[in-house]
């Protein structure tokens, strides 16, 4: 692990900011602004480097450039620089979110229609069509895995709850190990090496959320638990989180309605930095009715109990990837994980739908979202404002 000076370190957390600031489009675009300002202009690192980190958090949990970015800080200047890199990297889409969450209030209690995001609902299920098509191009490519997907896809549709949407991503693990005929080559590995401490916490603050919550009912703690766990268990990006999310605080408990549910993911996608920031707007949102102290406060416990299991595994994983990427098991389960994803994304498309509505204009609306994302590469930002305005002229 190499270490950089002190003012070296405080222009990286400088570059991190610039980068939480612009960095639309999830991931993939991510990557790429990365490695055109941490390889190209800065050379904190090269480029092996750097697409090695991202492949490792890839295969994680959690939110793959939130855990790329603490990767690098931990490289570049151990624990302390890593978890600033989280804070600086993080805070602002966060912070955005929340801003959304309370306005979004503020015009219902005033008794405001949110008329204006009429389009943005449907916009936000294209969105999420995009991504699925995006990960079945990259993700898909054997039998095995398109049926792993059109099984992980029916068990969503058919089984809409909490405890669904892990399972089937534990499921895919299962079968992509044992019905995978590839030729893996056998690696030794030395187990004994690794510090298993941030592991444990990991499990332990789940663990402990789960007893505290369930024991006391507690909603705060009962939210942390929801959220940390849906930060524990999520392959596959912030798309794979928002069927659990909407099946868990819009069906079962009722937070929010499905169209504030919408509005706020549709505008989650026109902020720049991670997608895991909408957990500030569900923690918000989940405490409406309390009033705009606990609103912000749900929002803090949202934003902590999403970016804190990831970062717990990244401060795991980091120091013992050369060891853990050589277990055969890990690489033939990881397929299967990948495909489990790509097929909760897809399910996710039709169960955001239902409360939106399968008429005409919604559906245009989709394929419009499509075509300018996918064929046409506008940003996501002018597409949510050409939805706004479009909202604002039609209402």
């Amino acid at each position: 692990m190499s270490s950089i000076s002190s003012l070296r370190q405080r222009v990286f957390l400088r570059d991190v900011l610039m980068l939480s600031l612009s960095a639309f489009g999830g991931p993939q675009a991510h990557i790429s602004l990365m490695l055109d300002v941490f390889v190209e202009r800065r050379k904190y690192l090269n480029e092996q480097e750097l697409l090695e980190l991202n492949a490792l958090c890839q295969i994680l949990p959690g939110p793959t450039s939130t855990q790329t970015l603490t990767a690098i800080g931990m490289k570049l200047g151990g624990p302390r620089l890593a978890w600033l890199s989280l804070l600086v990297w993080a805070l602002p889409a966060c912070l955005l979110m929340t801003m959304i969450a309370l306005l979004i209030t503020y015009f219902n209690q005033e008794g405001f229609e949110l008329k204006l995001l009429r389009y943005v609902r449907p916009i936000a299920v294209g969105f999420i069509v995009v991504a699925a098509f995006r990960l079945g191009q990259k993700l898909i490519h054997t039998r095995l895995e398109w049926f792993i997907l059109g099984l992980s896809m029916l068990l969503s549709l058919l089984f809409t709850n909490s405890y669904t949407f892990p399972a089937v991503l534990i499921l895919g693990a299962l079968i992509s190990n044992f019905a995978n005929r590839e030729r893996i080559e056998q690696e030794k590995y030395n187990l004994r090496t690794i510090r298993w401490g941030n592991f444990y916490l990991f499990g332990a603050v789940l663990l402990a959320a789960a007893l505290i919550g369930n024991l006391f009912q507690n909603k705060p703690v009962l939210f942390f638990e929801n959220i940390y766990r849906f930060g524990s268990l999520v392959f596959g990006g912030g798309q794979v989180l928002i069927p659990m999310m909407f099946e868990q605080f819009v069906t079962v408990k009722n937070y929010m309605t499905a169209d504030q549910f919408l509005s706020g993911y549709g505008l989650a996608q026109a902020i720049p930095g991670p997608i895991f920031s909408f957990a500030s707007f569900l923690g918000a949102m989940s405490f409406q009715e309390s009033g705009n102290w606990s609103m912000l406060g749900g929002a803090v416990i949202g934003g902590i109990g999403i970016f804190l299991p990831g970062t717990f595994l990244i401060f795991f994983i980091y120091p013992a990837w050369e060891e853990l990427k050589k277990m055969r098991g890990v690489k033939k389960a990881m397929s299967g994980v990948n495909a489990a994803a790509t097929g909760l994304v897809s399910a996710a498309a039709i169960i955001l739908m239902e409360p939106v509505g399968f008429d005409w204009v919604n559906l245009a609306v989709v394929g419009g979202t499509f075509v300018m994302l996918y064929f046409w590469k506008i940003p996501p930002l002018l597409i949510v404002s050409l939805g706004i305005m479009g909202g604002v002229i039609f209402a």
